[in-house]
């Protein structure tokens, strides 16, 4: 196989402890690269001139209005609309492929509309897409956490992804 070696090229978020934690753990020689900042304030300029040129982009977009705990408001809800962050960073950045991780409620907000919504957004972008709800236990992770992941990959790389197999079906 092919090796690859990863770098992280910057990072944000809006808590300023999580920021400072991954300032000190995984970006301590490039500490500038963690930027603090609410993304809908945030300009993705400013993180294109740390690096624009990116294979890889990861994120989570806020979940509060699609979990199955709270008032589920979906993509109405206050944090339900900033999905469109990721895409429009998706857009800015044209990366190879993407990773983006969400509750298990994404696939039922607003009776599905609004995963089907942002699915088409990143579609659109000219991105194939492998979303799956991943139940960590059947992978080996001491508790019961379920996420939709969705991978992106540039309709222009000649690679597919697999979902891998769960390694424990019985919870054991």
């Amino acid at each position: 196989g092919r090796v690859f070696e990863l770098a992280h090229a910057w990072a944000t978020d809006y808590d300023r402890d999580s920021c400072k934690t991954y300032a000190r753990n995984i970006l301590p020689d490039k500490q500038h690269a963690v930027v603090c900042e609410d993304i809908r304030e945030l300009d993705l300029e400013r993180l294109a001139a740390i690096e624009k040129d990116i294979d890889v982009l990861a994120f989570g977009f806020p979940c509060n209005d699609f979990s199955s705990v709270g008032e589920r408001k979906g993509i109405n809800g206050k944090y339900g609309p900033l999905y469109k962050y990721s895409v429009a960073a998706v857009r800015r950045f044209r990366p190879k492929w993407f990773f983006a991780e969400n509750v298990g409620g994404l696939r039922n907000s607003n009776e599905g509309e609004a995963f089907r919504l942002i699915l088409k957004e990143f579609a659109d972008l000219g991105y194939r897409l492998y979303p799956h709800l991943y139940k960590f236990e059947e992978y080996g992770v001491p508790q019961k956490r379920h996420r939709i992941v969705i991978i992106g990959i540039d309709r222009n790389e000649p690679v597919s992804f697999d979902v891998p197999a769960p390694i424990y079906t019985d919870g054991s």
